[in-house]
């Protein structure tokens, strides 16, 4: 979860600095993404393409694990800079 943090302060400043002045804490999302491995995001038929990656990756899981994650958020950012209620 601090990895995350981490990441996304480094990549997308912005972003971060609004997530954090709307009092978001990563883990309140971000838990569940790395303990569920985003089963519960995407749908079955991405997930098991996801856990292939996994699978194949072992070596380099959790990496790839928190870069997907990252990319989440990207993915949404553009939504999450005009919510000011979360």
């Amino acid at each position: 979860v601090n990895q995350l943090k981490e990441l996304i302060r480094r990549i997308d400043l912005q972003l971060h600095e609004h997530l954090q002045n709307h009092g978001v804490d990563y883990l309140q999302f971000s838990f569940r993404w790395m303990n569920n491995l985003l089963t519960r995001e995407i749908p079955l038929p991405c997930t098991i393409r996801l856990w292939d990656t996994y699978l194949a990756e072992s070596d380099g899981f959790a990496t790839f694990q928190l870069y997907v994650c990252a990319a989440f958020l990207l993915h949404w950012r553009d939504r999450l800079m005009l919510e000011q209620d979360f």
